[in-house]
């Protein structure tokens, strides 16, 4: 949704920060879930007002069904929310545009898969909120397997779902996929497919109804191939690739966050080498990447979400596995110069953030983390709430 505050961010953690321009300090807010639950994306209307959806597995049915989960201004609550069958129902992104129009986006397994792990044919679904109850919207359906992971209200009658699927004919196996909120109905939109295999979208966020981004990678046929970041851009007719360099050291790239804050300041966030975050921005000319600070170690360091409240308030969020065994949620914030490294609480036994989202003096996070349940390590829901920044 088009919002730009004075404060910001979130992450499958439950994320909470209070305004001006001085660190940041935070500490883990609960978040209901139970074990094998997590939160993948977050997003914020008012210090009192934010959503957060994911998945909480039901161990009578053997499969992951929807999260979600309300932001009161103090504490974290458990929503009811719809199921679309008896396997798995998964919720990957959602935003608002008011206390009574919010769109959630995910999948729905429509039939047991040979595994059982969530592996069975799905559809693509949006889940949306009317001010009292959330029900499930189909969105139209490219193929028998959709992923549809983000979503940006611009208006309650102006929003947009982004994802991939599966096709078994050209122009190459994986395919972007894009749908148009209206106010009364869903629509497919085509989009550029730069890549002769795999093509995905994981975020999308936008300033006006003819300024959208979407982005993602894209792959070449060819074991040689690599991932290439990719930004598509939507000026109210059509959507457009806009080149991003590859990162830096000449290995492949990622994106999966943007937040566009107007139409000649844009970030995105993802990862180069699936082990070192990558930060790029857009000027309103064109992308570059922008340097992070260096987190040693050799273990994994992804970003997965951005947000912001102004130009040099931007706060982009994920995970690092410099210097532990185990991941650790990580916090990155763009102070209109550089960036740097929050100081977060250690979790139990690691933790990931998956989403960040922004209102005015209050910044929210929502991810997941490892747990002991009494007799095993499980993942559950994770809750971060900090003060000042």
């Amino acid at each position: 949704m088009r919002r730009i505050f004075a404060a910001c961010a979130a992450v499958s953690l439950a994320v909470l920060a209070a305004a001006p321009a001085s660190a940041t300090t935070w500490t883990i807010t609960p978040t209901p879930g139970g074990d094998l639950s997590r939160l993948n994306a977050v997003a914020a209307l008012s210090p009192t007002g934010a959503w957060a959806v994911g998945t909480a597995y039901d161990f009578g049915l053997g499969a992951e069904r929807t999260l979600i989960e309300r932001w009161n201004g103090t504490s974290w609550s458990r929503v009811t929310s719809p199921n679309g069958s008896q396997f798995y129902n998964q919720l990957y992104g959602v935003d608002a545009a008011s206390s009574t129009s919010a769109w959630a986006v995910g999948s729905i397994e429509t039939a047991h898969g040979a595994n059982g792990g969530g592996d069975g044919p799905k559809k693509a679904a949006a889940w949306r909120w009317n001010g009292s109850t959330w029900r499930i919207v189909d969105l139209p359906k490219p193929a028998t397997t959709p992923t549809v992971t983000g979503v940006d209200m611009l208006s309650g009658t102006e929003a947009w779902a982004v994802g991939w699927y599966y096709e078994t004919l050209s122009p190459a196996l994986g395919v972007p996929y894009t749908a148009r909120w209206n106010g009364s109905a869903w629509t497919e939109v085509d989009a550029p497919t730069p890549g002769s295999y795999l093509n995905t979208l994981y975020a999308v966020s936008g300033t006006s109804a003819a300024d959208v981004w979407a982005v993602g990678n894209w792959r070449n046929r060819g074991s040689g191939e690599r991932y290439h970041p990719l930004a598509l851009h939507w000026t109210g007719s059509a959507w457009a690739q806009v080149p991003v360099p590859d990162p830096a050291g000449g290995v492949g790239g990622s994106l999966r966050g943007v937040k566009a804050i107007s139409p000649t300041d844009v970030w995105a966030v993802g990862y180069r080498d699936y082990r070192t975050p990558a930060a790029f921005h857009y000027d309103g000319t064109a992308w570059s990447e922008v340097p992070l600070p260096a987190l040693g170690g050799t273990g994994n360091n992804f970003l997965y979400g951005v947000t912001a409240v102004a130009a040099d308030q931007v706060w982009a969020a994920g995970y690092t596995s410099a210097g532990t065994n185990n991941p650790e949620p990580l916090v990155m914030r763009w102070n209109g110069t550089a960036w740097r490294v929050e100081t977060l609480p250690a979790t139990e036994a690691g933790g990931m953030l998956n989403g960040v989202a922004a209102a005015p003096g209050t910044v929210l996070g929502v991810g997941s983390r490892v747990a002991f349940s009494g007799s095993s390590w499980t993942d559950r829901t994770l809750g971060v709430r900090g003060a000042g920044g």
